[in-house]
């Protein structure tokens, strides 16, 4: 009897064992499933920053080397205004790696075609002018000149096809169903998209999934030296901080006289190796006047900034 214990006695060590290796496999799941430190830590300090927004506020954040992600309203799809010539200029660019459009390609445009913008802008197509698809995306993208948008969009065969674009890649939330001229003339429906699809797409670009990396380079080289909406996501981040971004504005209300939007969206690099921060952030119908809305995105941008500064970068398996 002696020895036909001892068969029992293992029996029962092998599954004492196993279940506690089933509890630390669970454990360990679930700790991987909840936020992190930070991650709390951030959530906390956004949801400050819009408690005071007067409007609805959508912001996405993701650690692009680990994957880890904060998001409030994260799904919503708001007004994009500007903010939708980073999915065209992704778009343009495909359609070069497919060999159905080239960056020196010479596109002709005339001053009928001007679509109404900033001064500066407008003064770019007061004679008729020969530019290459290349200065097109550079203009839409660090002018964010609407002129050299509609152009590009004609190459590409109008909004739905950015958007069919869009779906192909995965991304539900971003709708362009219209040029800038025609949003311009209704001031109705303008393109949306949410803050999640955004900083999902910026992930993608800045992994190499969605563009060569010679066109991703050249793409976050112009969204790098634009120098509008400096105070929204760079406004209080340390001075030098790399920033490749792209900003929409809406109109002013005709009750409030506020921008009925203030967006920015963009790649921000980490110090000391920490990796990288895709941000999104748009700020719609909100009463604050657009000093302070610009000053709600730089405090998300800086808040995000901060929690992940302190952090390790840790990569996620692919």
């Amino acid at each position: 009897m002696r020895f036909k214990s001892v068969p029992i006695l293992l029996l029962l060590s092998t599954l004492g064992l196993a279940c506690a290796k089933s509890t630390s496999t669970a454990e360990i799941r679930k700790q991987n499933e909840s936020p992190g430190r930070v991650e709390q830590e951030l959530t906390r300090r956004l949801e400050l920053i819009c408690d005071r927004a007067q409007g609805t506020v959508g912001i996405s954040v993701v650690h692009i080397e680990s994957g880890k992600t904060v998001a409030i309203n994260g799904k919503s799809q708001l007004p994009l205004y500007s903010v939708f010539k980073l999915p065209l200029a992704i778009a343009v660019l495909q359609d070069v790696a497919n060999n159905r459009l080239r960056l020196d390609q010479k596109i002709h445009v005339t001053p009928a075609e001007i679509v109404p913008g900033t001064p500066e802008n407008t003064a770019l197509w007061q004679k008729p002018v020969d530019v290459t698809i290349e200065q097109l995306i550079d203009h839409s993208l660090s002018r964010s000149d609407n002129t050299s948008a509609d152009k590009l969009l004609g190459m590409v065969g109008g909004p739905i096809k950015v958007t069919e674009r869009m779906r192909s890649l995965g991304f539900q939330n971003l709708d362009i169903h219209l040029t800038v001229s025609e949003y311009v003339k209704s001031r109705q429906n303008p393109n949306i998209g949410s803050p999640e699809d955004l900083t999902n797409l910026l992930v993608q670009l800045h992994g190499g999934k969605i563009l060569q990396p010679s066109q991703v380079n050249l793409l976050i080289g112009f969204m790098q030296k634009t120098t509008i909406g400096l105070r929204r996501l760079r406004g209080e981040l340390p001075s030098g901080t790399p920033v490749a971004h792209k900003t929409g504005s809406g109109e002013k209300d005709a009750v409030t006289r506020m921008a009925k939007a203030t967006n920015d969206v963009g790649i921000i690099t980490l110090p000391s190796g920490r990796g990288h921060l895709a941000v999104a952030v748009l700020v719609s119908e909100s009463k604050l006047a657009d000093a302070a809305q610009e000053k709600m995105i730089a405090e998300v941008a800086r808040a995000a900034y901060d929690v992940y500064s302190t952090e390790p970068a840790k990569r996620v398996a692919h």
